[in-house]
């Protein structure tokens, strides 16, 4: 008859297998060796470690224009908002809120507003999402109305990869 019992071995005897990494020379850890990983970056606890740049350095000017209103918002680095405006904030009424005047007066409040608290600006980012009459009129006066250098402009409209189904389109 055929036995079904392995050969045991002595728990005496029990082997430590070595890391492929501490088989070669050299001490350091491979590629794909996590045994020692510390880490970094954002997820690894570190963060607060890290030197970080100030954050009054790079605004960003965030404009948000529909067909009815321009809303704009002064945020910093990190995201939180310094100053808002919008077409209504300024005085604009009713379907005036989203003509090209009340974007360039949000706009100019904004600039006034940050020089009456004291807040040194260097550079902004411009942000434009939507595809009313205020992106132009933002890009103007902060060209015209102030003196901050513009690093960067971006284009954040949510655009579909053919996702939700349309609205019904309107019928006059």
């Amino acid at each position: 008859m055929l036995s079904t019992q392995r050969p045991s071995t002595p728990a005496s005897k029990a082997q430590k297998v070595p890391k492929f990494s501490q088989m070669l020379s050299n001490d350091k850890p491979m590629k794909g060796d996590f045994s020692g990983f510390i880490g970094s970056g954002r997820y690894c606890g570190h963060a607060e470690t890290r030197e970080r740049e100030d954050p009054m350095s790079l605004l960003v000017l965030h404009v948000h224009s529909s067909s009815n209103n321009t809303i704009l918002s002064l945020t910093d680095a990190n995201g939180k908002v310094i100053v808002n405006a919008s077409g209504g904030t300024v005085g604009f009424k009713k379907a005036q809120r989203a003509g090209f005047e009340a974007a360039y007066q949000a706009t100019a409040s904004i600039a006034a507003t940050v020089k009456e608290r004291g807040i040194n600006v260097r550079s902004v980012e411009l942000r434009l999402k939507g595809f009313g009459a205020g992106r132009e009129a933002a890009f103007k006066a902060v060209n015209s109305v102030t003196n901050w250098a513009i690093t960067r402009i971006v284009d954040t409209t949510p655009i579909p990869f053919n996702g939700c189904r349309p609205k019904k389109a309107r019928r006059l």
